[in-house]
């Protein structure tokens, strides 16, 4: 482990000093039976990138968790996102780090291949396990430097997709894609200029239509199957995603965050696809006529979206000794139990807890409504990719897209040149 920080050290030097001092007071008094001193309280290191509100829900509930546990107390080091990453895996490599870390679940399978990471499985109960949102849960498992598939941590909170509207303008938000994109015509008037949609098209943003349009990557095995029977419903998402884009009554761009966030604050968006830790940003353009709603069906299938999931782990380093491991494990627990979760959703951090009542929070009408969408949208997620392959998955899927939407490739000719470019480059069967 990394050396201890300074009012560590200088807590442990005042109990050498005392023992040293308890030494000499007995020599005289040799019959005397020697005393074991009671364990020394433990104190762990946590790093996160968290900020703003986040980050002081945060330290409130470890300074909970701290006046409970007296014996294993948790120090919070924030740590720069624009560093953390670099700053994390220079630690673990050198042998040291922090006890703990909050991380992206994106993160955990290189450090769980780099053996960075304590595997949890048969350390956490079943009822934790049980209790959280299975797509959150995922978005913790990887494969190890033993090559098993292991759970890495804990979620905490969750990050997923919905469609957010002004109840001002949409009484009721659209249930199919044609009649979102319908409705967002009536909505529109692009030369005031007034959007009735915006719509970020990036593949993060899109991918869970790719599944609604039946079309499909690998397929249960792990075979990839996008050059066959995922083929037809991967070409049918990329050519309505190209509609989208190519809509001048729309908001729906590649790459269009800046502009979609400066149309927002401007008042002169109506309704939006976007991310559940944006709710603060509606909330303070609508107020209490904030809706929102979980996406679309796609309209051509019938079928509902499975859009991605990322989530912030809680995990453990593999380094930490047992007796720092068994507090880790506390905390651990501490931080997915419902009180904690419920005092997460109550900062506009939407839970992992699938098992969390809501209507006993004291939550108003909106944050209300968010936690049921939010959830229920997660109850279909996918998680975000965590590992190194599926990463590389991921950057060929936004390519593919890339060429779609730029005009660059037709969907057919996308989709075969991808699915040749994956069957080069993955391992055979893939992991």
């Amino acid at each position: 482990m990394t050396p201890w920080p300074a009012t560590i050290r200088r807590l442990g030097i005042v109990l050498l000093c005392a023992l040293l001092v308890a030494s000499c007071a007995t020599s005289n008094t040799p019959t005397t039976p020697a005393v074991t001193p009671a364990p020394s309280s433990i104190t762990l290191v946590l790093w996160h990138g968290w900020s703003a509100t986040a980050r002081q829900a945060l330290s409130r509930l470890v300074d909970r968790f701290n006046q409970q546990h007296p014996n294993g107390r948790i120090l919070l080091q924030s740590i720069p996102l624009s560093s953390f990453d670099t700053d994390l895996r220079a630690a673990l490599a050198a042998g040291g780090g922090p006890h703990i870390v909050l991380v992206p679940n994106t993160w955990v399978g290189s450090f769980a291949q780099q053996g960075a990471l304590l595997p949890l499985d048969g350390l956490i109960t079943a009822g934790d396990r049980q209790a959280l949102l299975p797509s959150a849960l995922g978005g913790a498992q990887a494969r190890g430097a033993d090559g098993k598939q292991s759970i890495y941590g804990l979620p905490i909170s969750i990050d997923t997709l919905a469609l957010f509207y002004d109840k001002r303008n949409v009484l009721r938000p659209p249930e199919d894609t044609d009649t979102l994109v319908s409705n967002a015509h009536g909505l529109g008037d692009p030369t005031i200029p007034r959007w009735g949609l915006a719509f970020n098209l990036t593949l993060d943003n899109t991918i869970g239509y790719l599944y609604a349009a039946g079309g499909r990557v690998f397929d249960e095995q792990g075979a990839l199957v996008l050059g066959g029977t995922g083929r037809a419903g991967a070409e049918r998402w990329l050519a309505w995603l190209k509609q989208l884009h190519d809509d001048n009554q729309l908001l729906a761009r590649l790459d269009s965050s800046i502009e979609v966030d400066r149309e927002l604050k401007g008042g002169r968006v109506l309704m939006s696809v976007d991310w559940s830790h944006q709710l603060g940003l509606y909330r303070s353009l609508w107020g209490e006529n904030t809706g929102i709603a979980v996406l679309p069906r796609m309209a051509a299938t019938n079928q509902a979206p499975q859009p991605y999931l990322r989530s912030d782990v809680l995990a453990i380093n593999s380094r930490v000794a047992p007796a720092e491991r068994a507090a880790a494990l506390e905390f651990l627990a501490f931080m997915v139990g419902s009180d904690v979760q419920a005092e997460l959703l109550k900062n506009n951090l939407q839970p992992a807890r699938d098992a969390l009542g809501l209507n006993d929070l004291g939550l108003d009408a909106v944050q209300l409504r968010a936690a049921e969408v939010f959830r229920a949208q997660a109850r279909q997620a996918l998680p975000m990719p965590n590992s190194p392959t599926r990463e590389l998955v991921r950057r060929e899927l936004a390519q593919l897209q890339r060429q779609v939407l730029r005009g660059e490739a037709s969907p057919a000719d996308a989709v075969a040149e991808t699915a040749t470019h994956l069957q080069d480059l993955l391992p055979s069967p893939n992991p």
